[in-house]
């Protein structure tokens, strides 16, 4: 059913370069992913080399890693998949949408199977429990919190900053938001030019520049960095400042884990995969047998 399917992903820093209008777009902080079919939409000229490019079961395959945590940088994180379907209750109208409610509805099956059977008993496996875990084992667990950023990262980090008799304050620049995200925690929000620092410990879960508060911070507090590239030129020596690499260089208890699943998944995605071409063989009068949809 999938031998049409076209899917462009990219990680780079200038992705949002790329427009593909008739393309359906899945974007989240960490990457984006442009969906097509290959009967109404032409494979784009000149892609970027950063661009990774696949088509038919082999694209299939590729979301299917994505959404199961496979490609994240937090390996088996499940915070992708809960992105993934609050950006897929919005597919389009007429036939293509119908294609993609399919498609959502195969993918979310197959990343059950995979996550249900191998993806188990990897240690931290969202960056919610890992930012949990730094706060809870640092050696003054701090109870005040400030969380940087209102997108997509934050909003899973939040319910795991808001227990442990802890309080917590969300920094940002959106005020709608601020409000949602307020409303739902019970968290206090401030808008970035009205907030100022009062010795919290810091997540920092947006592409914002900390430079103006620095000075700010006391002697040991804490921060959790999980941007990819920090936007600053040093850090205070005298604070506790952990940036995203360090965090994932300290899972080294689950690396020989994850390099035997990893391993096996290999194979299971092969089968998967078989499974659903042998399924659309059967497919009889669907719109996917038609030669030329029409929109």
């Amino acid at each position: 059913m999938w031998s049409t399917l076209q899917v462009f992903h990219s990680e780079s820093s200038d992705r949002d370069l790329l427009s593909l209008p008739d393309a359906f777009s899945w974007k989240t902080c960490m990457r984006t992913v442009l969906i097509s079919d290959s009967r109404i939409h032409p494979h784009p000229e000149n892609l970027p080399s950063h661009w990774e490019s696949k088509s038919g079961y082999e694209a299939y395959r590729l979301l299917l890693e994505i959404i199961s945590g496979l490609k994240s940088k937090l390996f088996g994180e499940t915070e992708v998949l809960s992105q993934f379907k609050q950006r897929f209750q919005e597919v389009p109208d007429l036939a293509f949408g119908d294609y993609l409610a399919k498609l959502r509805d195969n993918l979310i099956e197959d990343c059950r199977t995979l996550r249900s059977g191998y993806l188990q008993n990897l240690g931290e496996q969202s960056y919610g429990g890992l930012a949990d875990k730094y706060l809870s084992e640092a050696s003054n667990p701090p109870k005040e919190i400030v969380l940087f950023g209102t997108g997509q990262l934050a909003e899973k980090i939040l319910p795991w900053l808001s227990h442990s008799n802890r309080k917590t304050k969300i920094v940002g620049r959106n005020p709608n938001r601020l409000e949602f995200l307020s409303s739902v925690s019970g968290s206090s929000s401030h808008l970035m030019e009205d907030w100022s620092p009062n010795g919290e410990a810091w997540v920092i879960a947006a592409p914002m520049d900390c430079s103006v508060w620095m000075d700010k911070l006391a002697p040991g507090n804490l921060v959790l960095d999980f941007r990819e590239e920090p936007l600053e030129e040093a850090w205070p020596s005298d604070i506790v400042y952990i940036s995203f690499a360090q965090m994932l260089s300290s899972l080294k208890e689950t690396e020989e884990r994850t390099r035997k699943v990893k391993e096996e998944l290999k194979s299971v995605l092969d089968e998967l995969l078989e499974e659903r071409e042998l399924e659309a063989h059967q497919f009889v009068f669907g719109w996917d047998d038609l030669p030329c949809p029409t929109f």
